[in-house]
């Protein structure tokens, strides 16, 4: 009886990690810190030839319009990131603007249906910031 309850304990908590995955892959918007104004849309997605979840550009937007920048349209800037316990972890997210790439946390935000994206210098994730995406 304990081993049945302890096997559906575990299949429980697997179905409710990757329910939180599936929320947090599809198109989010980047938002300027200072300015609440769109910067780009990025699209998060399983990729199976790496076995791991990444985000790319695919919109961009200066001055409140949208504008086509081959630089950035298609860049792939979060990579290789693994779901774990519902939150994606382990990959990297590179900054454009900056052309630095930082460790990356991502997870779901279920009250406000918004995703918290965390680059730090430190795989921690102590020394970095923190950016809240929107849909």
């Amino acid at each position: 009886m304990k081993k049945v309850l302890f096997t559906a304990m575990l299949l429980l908590i697997a179905l409710v990690s990757n329910a939180q995955v599936d929320k947090i892959l599809g198109e989010w918007r980047t938002v300027d810190d200072k300015t609440g104004e769109t910067k780009g849309v990025v699209s998060i997605y399983f990729d199976d030839a790496t076995n791991s979840y990444c985000g790319k550009t695919i919109h961009c937007y200066k001055d409140g319009k949208e504008i086509f920048d081959p630089q950035y349209v298609g860049l792939v800037i979060i990579k290789d990131m693994k779901d774990e316990k519902g939150t994606l972890k382990g990959g990297t997210v590179y900054d454009p603007e900056s052309q630095k790439t930082y460790y990356a946390k991502i997870s779901y935000n279920k009250k406000d249906n918004t995703i918290t994206l965390r680059g730090s210098l430190d795989k921690a994730g102590m020394l970095g910031r923190s950016q809240t995406w929107v849909r």
